[in-house]
């Protein structure tokens, strides 16, 4: 055989042994994410609809009504984020909350007060606020904030004067023995994402499972915070500290373009950097379309204002829907954290019934050890109970929509509640203790 023929042969088998081994690397690294596809989500969807369908509306214990809503999310105002009111409006209709606290970055050392978006827009409240050196603040007033001063000598003051400060991050040192600060982060998205051990897979699974499971690919990155909640406990010992949860969203992992007013095109990456400006060819004809309520013509986005919102909300017992009666219903611990794309957690009680079986106490409140003979939970679905006094698991019960525990003893009592979901148990909702002295 001529050796020119030999070699054809060869490069031949050559060829289709690379073709066969990118096939097998690709089939390695996609096959995680399309066992999740088609094997995977479509179970997990059946177990939560399984759950749905046992729904039963529990007795209303508690007097206030409660409010859901986002504490820690970010706007325009922030040099990270480009979302406007148009944009997250209808994503916080449709995850059905009734507030948003922000968080927006600070642009200047003098920060003013009122700015960004405030105000009840359709039914919802908007409160604007500030996130700088680890703390969210929210003044509820006119005033100017001035972040040169001493962090200590700013949170006394904004707390005195009716403010709400909180602590963001909190997988990061913070000053612990501040006395004035009101709470902090037992969950936040943006903080559990950094304990992955590579953000590819979490990016392969969005880009092929996204569009009709993008529930599912947020939950990818779900880790307990068990650290964290272990803090919270420890300094519950000293005074109230306010467990809350946070979607920290600033709508930036994406891919975007928009229209300028002179015709050209701005293509926008990840943490709302503007990659260039061009006018419009072969790649804009084809890819944008008509614009968006936000004005985008094309968007590809990983962290959407619906999903992170519909992701972890906090349920608050308060009086009316406003401001100071929100930031009031928070400091007082009256309220529990939720992952809502789970199960809506609309109707969970956590309660103190005094000897004759009266409510003596909900949530978040500090109650003498004579008037609390039993502590009670009741849930729109069943549910598996956790009881955690002092930070220490001390009874479980499962499978079940209400839970009951007697005491005799002082402690702060916290609930958690869990489902199972593709045999795992997984935490549904935290609360805030009750404080029994």
């Amino acid at each position: 055989m001529p050796v020119l023929s030999r070699i054809a042969i060869l490069l031949k088998y050559l060829l289709i042994g690379l073709v066969f081994i990118a096939i097998l690397g690709a089939g390695y690294f996609l096959a995680p994410t399309l066992w999740n596809k088609w094997v995977v989500y479509p179970r997990m969807d059946r177990e939560i609809m399984a759950l749905t369908q046992q729904y039963r509306q529990p007795p209303q214990m508690i007097a206030a009504p409660s409010y859901q809503g986002a504490l820690h999310a970010h706007t325009f105002w922030s040099h990270d984020s480009r979302g406007v009111l148009d944009e997250i409006l209808p994503a916080a209709k449709e995850a059905k909350l009734d507030f948003v606290f922000f968080s927006d970055h600070k642009r200047n050392a003098l920060d003013s007060f009122p700015r960004s978006i405030r105000g009840i827009h359709e039914g919802i409240l908007f409160e604007p606020g500030t996130e700088s050196n680890l703390l969210m603040v929210n003044p509820l007033r006119e005033t100017v904030l001035d972040w040169g001063r001493h962090q200590d000598s700013l949170i006394k003051e904004e707390t005195e004067n009716g403010g709400l400060v909180l602590y963001l991050h909190t997988e990061r040192d913070h000053d612990w023995g501040n006395p004035h600060y009101q709470g902090m982060e037992i969950y936040n998205i943006h903080t559990d994402l950094l304990d992955e051990k590579s953000i590819w897979p979490f990016l392969l699974n969005s880009m092929v499972n996204g569009k009709k499971h993008k529930h599912w690919t947020y939950r990818e990155i779900f880790d307990e915070q068990t650290d964290i909640l272990a803090l919270w406990d420890s300094l519950n010992q000293h005074r109230k500290i306010i467990g809350y949860g946070a979607p920290d969203v600033h709508n930036n992992q994406s891919l975007r373009a928009r229209y300028l007013a002179d015709g050209l095109v701005e293509w926008v990456g990840p943490n709302a950097k503007t990659i260039r400006i061009v006018q419009p060819g072969w790649k804009e004809n084809w890819l944008l379309g008509d614009p968006d309520v936000g004005g985008w013509s094309f968007k590809w986005e990983l962290d959407t204002y619906f999903h992170s919102f519909k992701y972890v909300q906090t349920h608050i017992f308060t009086h009316e829907l406003s401001s100071k009666a929100i930031k009031q219903g928070l400091e007082s611990g009256n309220a529990f954290v939720s992952f809502e794309n789970l199960l809506e957690a609309e109707g969970f009680q956590y309660l103190a019934l005094g000897p004759n079986l009266g409510v003596t106490g909900i949530l978040g409140d500090s109650i003498p050890l004579p008037q609390v003979s039993q502590l009670r939970a009741v849930s729109p679905y069943p549910v598996d109970f956790q009881l955690f006094k002092n930070g220490e698991l001390i009874d479980n019960s499962k499978n079940g929509y209400e839970y009951e525990h007697s005491i005799s003893e002082a402690g702060n009592y916290r609930i958690v509640c869990r489902i199972t979901l593709n045999g795992n148990s997984v935490p549904w909702i935290y609360t805030n203790p009750i404080y029994v002295y």
